[in-house]
């Protein structure tokens, strides 16, 4: 293999059991599994949630729902970006399927689809509460969910928002808590059924409790093992800890030696300052490393640290292997990961490339296999 991610599924099913530690023992978790489970592989990682009692998943499309009920044939599947025009028909033929609902003119599309399918489908409502993108400010949405009481084809089985900054603002993110829970309060008093609430994503978790009235939660990026020690998320979890089940390897394509005064790679932006063993890796921007990472990230080669020299190539990226003893072709090198006594965290590798974790990880091309381990 020259580029390779190992993801521990026992690691997994660790991170699920701390996450329920933290929610009320009604409340379901949602596997969140959209964009290739940020990466690491849908499938596997449903199949392993689902092992682990998980019900419900999350995913981006139809496209994804579609893959994910050949494996997952009984499991509900909310469908949490708006359809397509063309997607309209498909969508209303699964059972297990659940859309989301935000405006009227998806009600009355949704509704005359049904009926002319004379079939029964379910929906989770969303109410905007500061995200700005899906859902429905608080009058509109309630007339909607006054209006779909009376439809024959169209049942409310949920209500959920999205939390905007509740990884670096804990104050806006109980400001939108309570506009849901006034929501709630507001069908409540008109008799309206209420339908299951979810609402936390990973950092609502970790930094907000979670309040009874709330069903389900929808931890992305915590499932995964990725709470941000730097903003707080491990704070509620104390001695349980996350576990990142996620390292990314390749390996060492060739080794040379380089007098000093060499450039290295497009456009020479690094010259070596003294003779420098460098290192040739078998991965490049194809394979999902920036070229952000040009002459700032580092590897580990037999747990040392080795900097990135020049540009980021499609391909291949060199490295200064002058601090590793005896390196040898063949050799792995860690781009996110354990080795020996060090470790590169996604977060950190995030920061050179000056983008997100969640990025980071959905960008590993599929020609980085993946490999699981139990």
């Amino acid at each position: 293999m020259r580029s390779w991610t190992e993801i521990d599924l026992s690691d997994l099913a660790h991170n699920l059991r701390a996450i329920r530690s933290l929610i009320p023992s009604h409340c379901e978790v949602i596997g969140v599994v959209k964009a290739d489970a940020y990466g690491h592989g849908m499938l596997p990682i449903a199949r392993r949630l689902a092992h682990e009692k998980v019900r419900q998943f999350a995913v981006a499309n139809i496209d994804e729902a579609a893959t994910l009920s050949q494996s997952l044939h009984r499991a509900d599947m909310l469908i949490l970006g708006p359809l397509l025009p063309e997607e309209v028909v498909e969508a209303i033929r699964h059972p297990q399927w659940i859309l989301t609902l935000s405006s009227r003119m998806e009600l009355k599309v949704l509704e005359k689809a049904a009926g002319r399918a004379r079939r029964k489908i379910r929906v989770h409502v969303k109410l905007d509460t500061g995200m700005g993108r899906l859902g429905a400010f608080a009058k509109e949405l309630f007339d909607l969910v006054k209006q779909l009481q009376d439809s024959k084809h169209i049942q409310v089985t949920g209500l959920f928002s999205h939390l905007a900054s509740a990884d670096v603002d804990v104050l806006s993110a109980k400001l939108q808590l309570k506009q849901l829970q006034k929501f709630r309060e507001h069908m409540r008093a008109h008799n309206i059924p209420l339908p299951s609430i979810h609402f936390q994503n990973s950092a609502g978790v970790l930094r907000l409790p979670v309040p009874d009235w709330i069903d389900a939660v929808r931890p992305g990026l915590s499932i995964y093992g990725l709470g941000n020690p730097q903003k707080g998320w491990k704070q509620r979890l104390g001695a349980k800890g996350l576990r990142p089940i996620l390292s990314w390897k390749t390996r060492v394509a060739l080794v040379r030696e380089m007098p000093a005064g060499t450039t290295i790679s497009y456009a020479g932006t690094f010259k070596t300052k003294r003779r420098t063993r460098v290192a040739i890796l078998a991965v490049g921007y194809a394979d999902g490393v920036f070229r952000k990472l040009s002459n700032r990230g580092e590897v580990l080669i037999r747990g040392r640290r080795c900097p990135i020299l020049g540009r980021v190539t499609m391909d291949m990226m060199m490295v200064d292997s002058s601090q590793v003893p005896n390196v040898q072709w063949g050799d792995p090198a860690v781009l996110i990961g354990k080795d020996g006594q060090d470790e590169i965290t996604v977060h950190e590798f995030a920061e050179w490339a000056e983008t997100s974790p969640y990025e980071v990880l959905c960008s590993i091309d599929h020609r980085v296999l993946r490999c699981y381990s139990k």
